[in-house]
């Protein structure tokens, strides 16, 4: 008969060993900290990541799926602010432009998919690929207002740097794994 301290072992030694694991590869405070001040903003890579509660509970790999689902969900935001910004327009040129800003940012919600997907299996080099694709379409929407005449701020700015700086967030995380 087994003494009730060995069967007391059983359950207690593997739990401890799974606290071990999950405290060493779970996201904290310290891994949050250096992530943020590898990228081009602090306070929002804090804000960024902080707003999702599921970053405290992934670990390093899901903590990639998540940056990515964020920026999705920003980039699923802008595709509806271009449809309103649509319905307001009169000018030939204005709805071009925002036309193919459209076009651009359903490319990058495209990309961004397949980035969650390579990310998800992880082929980290790929998906950093398809950021990098991502990134350039959101430069062609943006060249749309400073390379055409008449040149002018794109009504998609912020919107583009949010998405710039998120991008970035998932790269810096991608390299601290790869």
């Amino acid at each position: 008969m087994a003494s009730p301290i060995s069967c007391l072992s059983i359950l207690v030694i593997p739990l401890l060993v799974a606290s071990l694991f999950f405290q060493v590869w779970s996201v904290d405070e310290a891994f949050l900290e250096n992530i943020c001040q590898k990228t081009a903003d602090y306070e929002f890579c804090q804000s960024t990541l902080r707003s999702d509660p599921r970053t405290f509970t992934a670990n390093t790999d899901f903590l990639v799926l998540v940056s990515i689902s964020i920026t999705s969900k920003h980039v699923q935001n802008t595709i509806d602010q271009i449809a309103n910004i649509l319905k307001s327009l009169t000018d030939p040129l204005d709805k071009t432009r925002i036309q193919n800003c459209q076009a651009d940012y359903n490319e990058i919600e495209v990309k961004l998919n397949a980035a969650y997907s390579s990310s998800d299996a992880k082929s980290y080099q790929e998906a950093l690929n398809l950021l990098t694709d991502a990134l350039n379409k959101r430069v062609e929407c943006d060249d749309e207002y400073r390379l055409t005449p008449p040149i002018r701020d794109s009504p998609l700015l912020s919107a583009s740097t949010a998405l710039q700086k998120q991008i970035g967030i998932t790269w810096v995380i991608i390299e601290e794994i790869i």
